[in-house]
């Protein structure tokens, strides 16, 4: 991570204290890089990865999103040599087969999923409120 990086991730982090008034999105992040570095180094996944705090996609806002330059919840594929779309779709299922999860962060301000290689500028970004919609249209589809 360059010097540039590390501090960006540091003010962010504060602006999170700042804007949020307590630690619960450092907290969703912190835990998630935690999960993240234990999972690769016991080799249950094959890519190390970083969350932080970015800026969303304004077009995916819904009523509880922070700015848009706060609202991006970025997951960062740390070794990113020979990246396909297929790892960035590997990596947004753990997240997105977690319909609590999502809309707890859907409740902490974030609308964007974002996921990308630290040096390759392909990814991907996802609506949070049409993966909630969705479910809701499936689970409503069942009954």
């Amino acid at each position: 991570m360059n010097f540039f990086s590390t501090i960006s991730t540091f003010l962010n982090r504060i602006v999170d204290i700042i804007t949020q008034g307590n630690l619960e999105r450092v907290r969703v992040m912190t835990e998630f890089n935690n999960v993240f570095k234990d999972s690769y180094l016991q080799g249950e996944i094959d890519k190390l990865c970083s969350v932080t705090t970015s800026m969303g996609n304004p077009k995916f806002s819904h009523s509880l999103s922070t700015i848009y330059l706060r609202s991006g919840f970025k997951i960062t594929i740390e070794n990113d040599e020979d990246l396909s779309e297929n790892n960035f779709w590997e990596i947004a299922k753990y997240v997105l087969d977690s319909p609590p999860f999502i809309r707890q962060l859907m409740a902490l301000g974030y609308d964007t999923l974002i996921i990308v290689g630290k040096r390759n500028t392909a990814g991907i970004q996802i609506s949070l409120k049409q993966v909630v919609d969705l479910q809701k249209y499936m689970l409503e589809s069942r009954k």
